[in-house]
């Protein structure tokens, strides 16, 4: 898996062959190919690992989504800023790549759900397409994390850039969430 999330960082998704990702692991393509059908499967496998991962990290951080949401936001920035790191700047990858086509199975996707329900938590008598629409919006804002250059995650000035984005919306947003009948602000 760490040389196949290499070559995927390295070369990029498209460009990469399960070749390639077979030599830079030290084994024949055809070991390789026992394991994993092709570079999609890879990809899947990637996205698996790394969603169980950053989702077990923002149940951690979300636990108590009654907190200050400076608090919040601070412990969530922190999470990205350590996986990214970790991962050699896979994390990143995977919330900005997904070419596997399956949207339950994306990084993306486990953040979407826990925002939502930091969102519903917050405040029960939210609706769902409204805490939907904040958990996109708070993605949105937080991808310049990942796409403003390889390491933004871990730059002060890209974090607290983000930071203020993020406090600005979700203050606001989190303390007025619409009611059914009403249109939001």
């Amino acid at each position: 898996m760490l040389a196949a999330a290499r070559v995927f960082l390295e070369e990029g998704f498209e460009a990469a062959t399960t070749n390639r990702i077979a030599e830079t692991a030290g084994v024949s393509v055809g070991s390789l190919y026992q394991f994993f059908p092709n570079k999609t499967a890879l990809l899947s496998e990637l996205q698996i690992i790394w969603t169980q991962r950053l989702g077990a990290e923002l149940d951690v951080a979300l636990a108590y989504p009654h907190r200050p949401v400076v608090e919040l936001i601070d412990e969530v920035l922190g999470v990205h800023a350590r996986l990214q790191r970790e991962s050699g700047g896979l994390l990143g990858f995977l919330l900005t790549n997904s070419p596997t086509g399956d949207p339950s199975l994306t990084v993306r996707r486990a953040i979407q759900e826990r925002l939502e329900h930091m969102a519903l938590m917050r405040r029960p008598e939210s609706l769902p397409e409204h805490n939907r629409l904040l958990a996109r919006m708070t993605i949105h804002i937080s991808d310049a994390l990942y796409t403003l250059a390889p390491d933004a995650a871990s730059d002060p000035h890209v974090r607290q850039q983000v930071r203020m984005a993020l406090l600005g919306y979700l203050k606001t947003t989190l303390e007025d969430i619409p009611q059914e009948g009403s249109s939001p602000r």
